[in-house]
Parts: structure tokens; sequence; C-alpha cells
């Protein structure tokens, strides 16, 4: 639409029209809102009145009084449209509820409805419970919230009516009604009178207030999130013209606004009208509104005010009974945390962070579990605010904390209320009375304390050192609660310098009871445990660490060996001892000198070859069930510290000489739990990737080989074994994974069943059968796929005349190209992506065709097709089969290089047409890839009577995509591969024109019907222009009749 002002009149004259009929859908809304959601929606003509708005000419309007006039009149039906939907949006549960019609025949059967879930605008949830009373009677199918609509339209068509719809028809309603209210304010022309001069305009003052209350009557009281967040883009860009617009009175309105708002917000009880629960719903976002319109260039006395005010709100009151201070409270901390996150407040909002932490902090002792939740998400909030967005998988990074210097430099209130409220719950951590105490507030103050780190320039003389927060949090290890303990020790870390932690452990060694009769605690113990392997983490973490100096740390270690072995009665103390023996004895052995790491080692050694792991009364003839009851609570975390002590043994080369000719490794993949066999094949994986980089650095076949040391095979029988016994899906999937990354690496797997030897083509049997049923798991289907591939290819290689008896290349076929659809997951199309890639050389341009000429194509076609998916990665990762075909059946630029996925698209097709020359297919080849330009088989028997209508689907739902691939051209795709096959016919003798002509014969006049009835579909398509009218129809239709005709066109030229 130009936007000369030659053209207002034009313009005009639209708003006019779609107004009139705007009106006329209100009125139809009116008498009945769910024929509105069905047929007529309001919100369409609302949007484009908006857009042509916004090519308004407001330098040079014409026609003043007309389009006042307009304004007026398009206000007024943004009231109308409001009060329509209203009722949906401001319902306690808007999400279900089909609102009462004036209309009898479309209201009946709702009345059930209404009553079930009817508004209820209170906030009186704290202490009043709700229950629905059943009623005598009721008939079952008619609690069905889907209501049918006959006569809208004018042919009288059916509409499915959910409430769905009715919700979606009415937040986007009132998502128009605000992008209009607040276009028409910020937009348009003010009038108004400023000291004697008067300027002229479309809007009146009066007009914008009273916009300004209807936003504020939203926001206030819709419980939908869509609705309050869409009126909240609208009141901001009125907040934005009130701030800068000439007319005192308008100035002074958010100020005026934000202060009642506040009060309301003080004065709030059970009975109002505020929303008190989803988060306060709109009233963060109408306070934030008002805060983000003041000038940042001011004093920002609106953002101090409110801020003051909502602290003290947040604090706990003296009366916690009191509902009205509850309800308030609640508001409060809600409004904080939208006020924390809003960044365009910036640095504006940090001088309040110690108080917004103090009322997350204190609010956890509420006995009102709203306040607690309010005060979580508030804490949360803060969290990420202080020390920013995680940054990575790991949340304890140091990428995401800061020195307590700094943390207490910028926020110095903390440091007293987080040392006080430290010390107040220490005090109630005592586990030597049985009792189990957790103070309210205990796990923020050590989460907070958990992301601080020591300064090089902290000391004992800094007025806010951190010392004084260690024995308090030493005394937290002694809970009674496992993750208070493990939370305390986390946060011990931050305290102690990288220097003096090896003096720590050593004292807090010295803690522990060298003889079993002693009478300490066992949470004591684990407490203690946990404190000194966080530190040892720390330790080995650590960069920049001292030189080992002489300690007595294994000497002090060594005499507290029986808190790992049966003289203690705890299996979670021996648990973490195992730990801290792991820590010192594995790769990182840095704290000790070598012979006392060697010492220890052969003492860990006997620890496990005496536990319950591996000792006489162990597995395999201790059944899962009796091995855990006979250790108690904690046997699982007992049996994966002792499992992680024996893979290091088994898979670490300082070790070996300690075990040789104990099958060490062997043992524990057999073990009773699938916790326990799950870590062990996790650890051989981590092997595996190790051993990976260190041959890339090296390429040494020789030393790869001497790093596998550890693989003998004994092992490889037992894994064989495992992949084909295992019951639980994740050991079956990294079994297999583990058998798939040996393979790959040149190593034989001898598949055994027990004592049974399995031929090649029994496991390939089972890997199919395997794939077929595992498609609940993306991870097990992948494995399996991957592994049957593998061994598909050396069959192919060793033994393909067994091979191709059977029908299992087939099956694999089938099982690959079902795996390539749009409905599967990127995982497993990334899976088959890597298989066809590796199959391109053995299996899909090798010359000898092992597959038969009917799976090689569908191989082909798959790999096609993934080179055209939505994902990217999947797209990239395809186009690597370039690099496996062979440079002659390649151009010469492309061969031996990376290339983009629609160069890779186009050199495959190119390949595979000069594949069919070399192994003597071209005719049938032909036949099959001109099938190929029909597209699937489902659209080949569409005929123009069977199209689906979208009103008589039973399974279509609002918003359903469906299978939707928006990269994939098809139209391009069938150019180009039509261009292939017509170069390709073109060199075709007459010799290679006689076979299969009944099957020519036979698909032409199938062709030649497709076209036909494309045709005639889209000549009998309704309307003048069906390409805008029956868009999606139209695409289909004429994308079918433009495959066909390229189809028609190559077997035209074979004939």
């Amino acid at each position: 639409m130009t936007s000369g002002s030659e053209h207002c009149p034009r313009v005009s004259a639209v708003v006019l029209l779609l107004l009139q009929r705007l009106q006329q859908e209100v009125v139809s809304a009116e008498s009945s809102l769910l024929q509105a959601a069905a047929s007529r929606p309001l919100y369409g003509r609302a949007h484009c009145i908006t857009a042509v708005l916004q090519r308004l000419p407001l330098g040079s309007l014409t026609l003043t009084e007309q389009w006042r006039s307009v304004v007026s009149k398009l206000i007024a039906v943004c009231y109308r449209m409001s009060d329509i939907v209203s009722p949906v949006v401001q319902s306690s549960s808007p999400e279900g509820l089909i609102p009462m019609d004036t209309d009898s025949d479309a209201s009946a059967g709702l009345q059930r409805i209404l009553q079930e879930i009817q508004p209820r605008d209170t906030n009186d949830f704290f202490t009043s419970a709700r229950e629905l009373e059943p009623q005598a009677g009721d008939d079952p199918d008619q609690h069905d919230k889907t209501k049918e609509t006959k006569g809208v339209c004018d042919g009288g068509e059916g509409y499915r009516v959910t409430a769905q719809m009715v919700l979606v028809c009415c937040w986007r309603s009132m998502k128009e009604v605000a992008m209009m209210l607040g276009e028409l304010c910020q937009s348009l022309p003010l009038q108004y009178n400023h000291v004697d001069e008067a300027h002229t305009g479309l809007v009146t003052e009066e007009q914008v207030e009273g916009v300004g209350l209807y936003f504020r009557q939203q926001l206030l009281q819709s419980r939908h999130r869509g609705a309050f967040e869409l009126a909240y883009v609208g009141f901001v860009r009125l907040t934005e013209m009130l701030c800068r617009s000439g007319s005192q009175s308008l100035q002074k309105l958010p100020s005026r606004w934000l202060r009642e708002v506040l009060q309301e917000v003080k004065s709030s009880d059970p009975s109002s009208k505020l929303c008190a629960t989803r988060r306060s719903a709109g009233i963060p976002f109408y306070i934030q509104a008002l805060l983000s319109s003041e000038p940042k260039a001011s004093s920002c006395s609106l953002l101090k005010m409110t801020m003051r005010e909502l602290t003290s709100l947040a604090a706990p009151s003296a009366d916690q009974d009191d509902k009205s201070s509850t309800v308030s409270q609640v508001h409060a901390l809600n409004i904080l945390r939208a006020l924390y996150r809003d960044t365009r407040l910036g640095e504006n909002i940090i001088p309040f962070v110690s108080e917004g932490l103090q009322a997350a902090v204190l609010g956890f002792t509420s006995p009102i579990w709203a306040v607690r939740n309010s005060s979580t998400l508030l804490f949360s909030t803060l969290i990420t605010r202080i020390f920013g967005v995680k940054k990575g998988k790991d949340e304890h990074s140091k990428k995401n904390r800061m020195t307590g210097r700094e943390f207490f430099t910028r926020f110095p209130a903390l440091y007293p209320f987080l040392l006080s409220q430290l010390q107040e719950a220490a005090v109630t951590v005592d586990s030597a009375s049985g009792v189990v105490k957790l103070h309210p507030s205990l796990f923020l103050l050590l989460l907070v304390l958990g992301r601080l780190y020591p300064s090089p320039m902290d000391g004992s003389s800094s007025p806010m050192a951190l010392a004084p927060f260690m024995p308090f949090i030493l005394r937290c290890g002694r809970s009674a609660v496992y993750w208070t303990r493990e939370m305390a020790a986390r946060a011990l870390v931050p305290f102690v310098l990288v220097t003096q932690i090896p003096a720590t452990i050593q004292t807090l060694l010295q803690d522990l009871p060298s003889e079993p009769r002693t009478k300490s605690q066992q949470n004591h113990i684990h407490g203690t445990l946990l404190q000194v392997l966080f530190l040892l983490h720390s330790y080995q973490a650590e960069a920049h660490r001292p030189l080992q100096t002489g300690n007595c740390i294994g000497h002090t270690l060594r005499q507290r060996m029986w808190l790992a072995s049966r003289q203690n009665c705890c299996v979670v103390t021996r648990g973490a001892f195992l730990d801290v023996l792991q820590c010192l004895c594995g790769p990182l052995a840095i704290l000790l000198p070598d012979s006392e790491v060697l010492e220890l080692r052969r003492e860990t050694l006997a620890v496990l070859a005496a536990s319950e792991l591996l000792g006489p009364c162990g597995p395999p003839t201790v059944a899962t069930a009796s091995l855990l009851s006979s250790l108690g609570p904690g046997a699982v975390q007992y049996l994966l510290s002792l499992t992680r002590v024996a893979l290091s043994a088994s898979l670490e080369g300082p070790w070996r000489p300690l075990w040789a000719g104990t099958r060490l490794l062997e043992s524990v993949l057999r073990g009773p739990l699938y916790e326990v066999r799950e870590l062990v094949l996790d650890g051989l994986l981590e092997k595996l990737d190790e051993e990976e980089v260190e041959e890339q650095e090296e390429e040494e076949e020789e030393l790869a080989q001497e790093r596998r040391s550890w693989l003998d095979k004994s092992t490889l029988f037992t894994l064989s074994s495992l992949a084909l016994n295992e019951t639980h899906p994740q050991c079956l999937a990294k079994s297999l994974r583990v058998l798939c990354r040996l393979s790959s690496h040149g190593e034989e797997i001898p598949w055994r069943d027990g004592d049974q030897q399995l031929s090649h083509i029994h496991v390939l049997s089972r890997l199919l059968s395997l794939v077929q049923s595992s498609a609940h798991s993306v991870e097990l289907l992948c494995d399996a796929l991957t592994l049957a591939s593998r061994l598909l290819v050396q069959l192919v290689t060793s033994d393909p005349q067994t091979l191709c008896a059977s029908d299992l290349p087939t099956l694999w076929g089938r099982l690959v190209c079902g795996c390539c659809g749009d409905d599967h997951p990127a995982e497993v199309k990334l899976a088959v992506t890597e298989v066809l890639v590796n199959s391109t050389t053995p299996l899909l341009a090798s010359p000898t065709l092992p597959l038969g000429l009917s799976t090689t194509l569908s191989l082909w076609r798959s790999l096609l097709t993934l080179l055209q998916d939505e994902d990217q990665e999947v797209r990239d990762s395809a186009s690597d089969f370039i690099s496996h075909v062979a440079p002659h059946l390649l151009h010469s630029d492309v061969a031996g290089v990376s290339v983009a996925p629609s160069v890779a698209l186009d050199q495959g097709v190119g390949a595979l047409c000069a594949l069919l020359v070399v192994w003597g297919q071209e005719r049938a080849g032909l036949l099959t890839l001109a099938e190929w330009l029909l597209g699937d088989e489902e659209s080949t028997r569409e005929t123009a009577g069977e199209i689906p209508s979208s009103l008589d689907e039973e399974d279509e739902f609002l918003f359903e995509k469906g299978e939707l691939n928006l990269w994939a051209e098809p139209v391009q795709w069938a150019r180009l591969l039509h261009r292939h096959l017509i170069a390709l016919t073109a060199t075709l003798g007459p010799e290679s024109r006689g076979p299969g002509k009944d099957r020519l014969h036979t698909l032409r006049i199938q062709v030649q019907a497709l076209t036909l009835d494309a045709e005639q579909a889209l000549e009998a398509l309704p309307g003048p222009l069906p390409q805008f009218s029956c868009a999606v129809e139209h695409a289909r239709l004429v994308l079918r009749q433009a495959r066909a005709t390229l189809a028609l066109d190559v077997l035209e030229r074979l004939m």
C-alpha cells in the first residue's frame, strides 16, 4: 500500500470496510462465541485494521474529523470485543472453558461444563479446598467438551468446536485488541491543551486514559498467560507514549497508576480480584511496564519507591496467620522476581539484590506453601542475576561463580545476614539425637556459599573474610539429611585455599575413628568423607596446585581401612571411603608418594576381593534381591563405589601387575545389578574414547593394541553374551555400542551365547529382530541398527553366498529405509545416515551389486531423502557419502572434497545413473527412478475425489503440524531427477529399449491418469483464485501435476 497523502481517503475507505465487517462479527460473537470461534473469529479483521493503521501517513493526514470518528469507533469495538472474550481469559481455568452462549441451540449440553469450571475470581486458595460433587444419572458421553455447531456458513458446514479452539479465539482476539489500542495511542497524534496552546490530533486525553484503565483491568484480572503477555505489549506502547507526550496530566498517569496498584497489592485479601495464583498473572507485567517507561536519565524515583514497598511486603510479617499479609507477600515475591528478570532495568536493580535475596531466604521459613513456592522462584532468579546464566552443563563450573571478596563487596548487607542465618541453621544440625532436623533455609545458604571461591587477597584480617563461615559449614556435614551433608561438602571447597587442602584433608581424616569399637556417628563419618572427597576433586582439578610435600595422609588412611571393610556395618560410609581410595589411587594420584600409592592400591584390592561384589558370597550365586536385602539401605551406592574401584583397577595400567590372573572386568560385567553393568559399560566407552584420541595423535597400531591389553577373549565373550541376553534397555544399548566400537577398531567379536558358538547369520537375525522391537527406545534402535549394519558389511565381504541365500539383506534394507522419514527423531536419522555413508563403498557403490537392484535403489533413495532433511546436521552428515564414491563416478571438481548437501544431492543422482550403466540395469533403473518422480505411493493413489477435508478429519487438532519439512523443495528435486534421467535415456541403445515393455506400458497409463486427475482437480477448485482461497490444496495439486508431467516425459522417451 502506498503511504502517500493522496491515498489517505483510500486508506480510510479500507479501514471503514474492515470496521464494518468486524462490527458484524462482533454482533455474531455476542450471540454465540462458539460459532464465532468456529467460522468467524474476531482477530483476523482486527489484525488487518492494525496493519493498515501502521501504514498511515501520520505527518500528512487529511479528513481529520472523519478519522476522529473512525478512531472512536475502533476504540468502542475493541471494548466490545474485550467484553466478549474476557470471561474466558479471566477465568480461573481458561484452558478448559466453553462459555455460556445466548443461542440455545449452540449452548445445549454446556451447562454441565460451566458448572464444573465456572470462574472463581478469589484468592481464597490458602485454606479452602474445592471438590466437585458428582451428580446422579450423569451420562459419560455428555462430558465431552466437543460441540458441533451447524449452519454457521452459507453451505451449512459442520465445525468441531473444542475448548481449545474457543480459548485460542479469545486470547488471539485479546491480543489484537491490545495491539490495536497500543497502535492507536502510540502512533496517532494526540489532541491536548498546553499553556493556552491547543494541539490538534485524532486521539483525546480522555480516550488515552480510558485505554490505560482498560489495560489495567486486563493485566490485573486476566488468568491466561498469552492474554496478559500480549496486553503487556500494548500497555508498554501506551506508557512510552505517556512519558513523551506534551500533556502534563498524561505524564503523571504512570506514577499515579503505580501507587494505586501498590496500594491494592498491599491491601490484598482472599476476596480480592487480583490473581495470586499463576505467579500473580499479569500484575508483574503491569508494574514492569510502568517502571520501564521511566526515563533512564531520571533519578529512578519510581523504581526506588516500588522496590522499597515490595521488599517490605515480601519480608515475613509478625502475624503469620494474617491471610491479608500472606496474599500481599505472595504478590510482592512474584513481582520482585519479574523485576529482577527484566533486563531493561539494567544495573538500576542491582542495589536491591541484597534485600531480594534476604526476602527469598526468609520466605522459606513461612508455613504457607504459596509463600515458599514464590520464594523458590525468586531465589532461582536472583542466583541467575548474581552469578549469570549457566554457561555449560556443569552448574558448579567456575564460570558461574565469583570470589567471596567480590560477592560481599557488591552486596555487603549479605555478609552478616548469611553468616547469622548459617549460624542459626548449623545449631539445628545434630545427628547424635537421631532426630532429623532440617532448617528451612539451610539448602539455600549452602547453595549460595557453594558458588563462591576464595580470593588471593582474602585473609583473616579482611573485614569480610570467608574463614568465619568454615566452622558452621563443617558442622552442617553432621546432618542426618544426606543432601545436606553433600551440599555442605560442596560448599566447603570454596573456603579452603589450594595450599591448605592437604592439611585440611589430614585434619578431617584424623577426626575419623581408627577402630570399629568407637561410638562415632555414621552421619558424621559420612559427612567428613564427603568433605575429603570434594577437596580431593578440587585439588586434582586445580592447574596451579603447589608441589607435593610430605604429609601423613596415606598413613592416616591405612589406619582407617576398616571403614571400607565388612567390619563397618554402614554400607553408605563404606562406599564413601572407597570413593576416597579410588580418588587417591587413580590416575591422578598426585597427593601421595609413589610408594604410598602402591601400598594403598594393594590394600584397596584386598578390600575389593573380600567384598560382596567379588567375594565368595557374591554374584552370581546370590540373587539380586537377597544381595540388596543383606546389605540394607545404600546397597546400590556401595556396589557402585566398589565397581568404580574395580573399573579403575581393570583399565589403568599401574594396577595391572597387582591383579594379574584375576578376571576382574569380566566379574563386574556379570554383576547382578543393572546399575553396576551400566557403570562398567560407561567406563569402557570412555576408555575407548581416550584410546581413539591417542591413536589419532600417535597413529601407530602397535601402540593401540598394547593400550588395549585390558581386553582379552574372556571379556569379549562376556560382552557378546551380554549383548544377546541383557534385559535392561540402557545396558543393552551400551553393550551394543561397545561391540560396535570394538568392531570398528578391527576387533574380531567371538559371538557366543553361554557355551554355544553362534554364526554371524544367526547374530544378524537376532539384531534385526531387536531393531524391529526397539521403536520405544531411540538409543537402543540406533545402536542395534549400527551394529547390525557393520555385521552385514562383514558378511558381504566374508560370506556373500550364505547372506544372499537368506532374506536378511532385504529385511535390513527395509528397516534402514523405514527410519528416514520426517516422523523419526533426528538421532535416529543421524544413525541411519552414518550407516548409509559407511555402506556406500561396500554396498551402494559396489560394482557387484551385492544386495540386488531393488534393495540398493531403496537405500540410494533413503540417502537422497536424508540429503533433503529438515535438520541441517542430518544433511551435512549425509553429504559425507561423496568421499566414499569412486572418483570416476563424480565430476572431477568434487571428487575427494567436502561439498554442500545441495551439491551432494546433484552428484549423488549422477553417480547413481552412472552405476546403473556399470550394473547393466539402465532400463530397470530408469523405470524405478521414474516412479520416484511421482513421489510417495500414497500420493499416487489419491484422486481428485479423495481430497480429505480438514473439517471431516476426526484426528485433526488445532496447531497440529504433522510431518513437515520446510527445507526440501519437491519441485526442484523432481526437475533435478528429470534432468539426470533424460541424460541417461540419451545413452541407451536400441538393444536396451526392448525389455520391460509391459511394465513401461502399465506405468505410462498410470501416469497419464494421474496427470488427467490433477488437471481436473485443479479445475474443480472453488473460487476465481484457488491459489489463495485453497492455497494448500492448490499447491499440492500443482506439485502432483508437475511430477506426473516430468515422469510422463521420461516414459515417452523410453517408448
